[in-house]
């Protein structure tokens, strides 16, 4: 009898706890899964396939920061949304190169409101790159960030090391160099 209340402990105890984890990762990605938002950096698409990758390879396609995107849903391998502004529909990849989860990482390129006044604030230089969705030698760091997205973590630790490390593809990638008393992009390197 004794054995049998030990058992049923234990799997009620497993039931609350699969619970409790079912329900927040549901209000995790629940802001995911329809509704529309902004991009909160450029993002780097292959636009042939209609794909991007959280590892963010810096492929061809330009979708600027600001962006209105509706949330067309949401699982553990990708995040699928369009642009309202052209309609195009695109499917994000998740990628253990992320080194985070998944709806922690899209928050940090997706949100309810674009930083607009952030970059209005910034030089013209970071505005030039932004717009261009590159590194430009002389621009800040954040103005970096926002032309080319967040690098991945996998390879980029320290968000504020003296190199960025991004990939063009699985092959190539280009390293942003930054220096001087003001942490500015000092060069760049294939």
């Amino acid at each position: 009898m004794f054995r049998l209340h030990i058992v049923r402990v234990i799997v009620l105890a497993f039931v609350c706890a699969c619970a409790a984890r079912s329900s927040h990762t549901d209000k995790r990605v629940s802001s995911f899964e329809s509704g529309n938002g902004f991009t909160l950096v450029n993002l780097h698409p292959d636009n042939e396939r209609g794909r991007l990758f959280a590892v963010n390879f810096q492929q061809a396609g330009l979708i600027p920061v600001c962006s209105e995107v509706e949330y067309l849903g949401i699982d553990d391998d990708s995040f699928k949304f369009r642009v309202v502004s052209t309609g195009r529909k695109y499917e994000y990849f998740n990628h253990k190169a992320a080194a985070e989860p998944f709806s922690d990482h899209l928050n940090r390129f997706f949100g309810a409101v674009c930083p607009r006044e952030e970059i209005a604030s910034l030089s013209d230089l970071d505005r030039e790159g932004i717009r261009d969705g590159h590194a430009i030698k002389g621009m800040t760091r954040r103005g970096v960030i926002l032309a080319m997205g967040h690098p991945p973590r996998h390879v980029n630790p320290d968000p504020n090391a003296p190199t960025l490390m991004y990939w063009r593809n699985r092959f190539n990638r280009v390293e942003i160099q930054f220096g001087g008393p003001d942490d500015r992009v000092t060069g760049m390197r294939d």
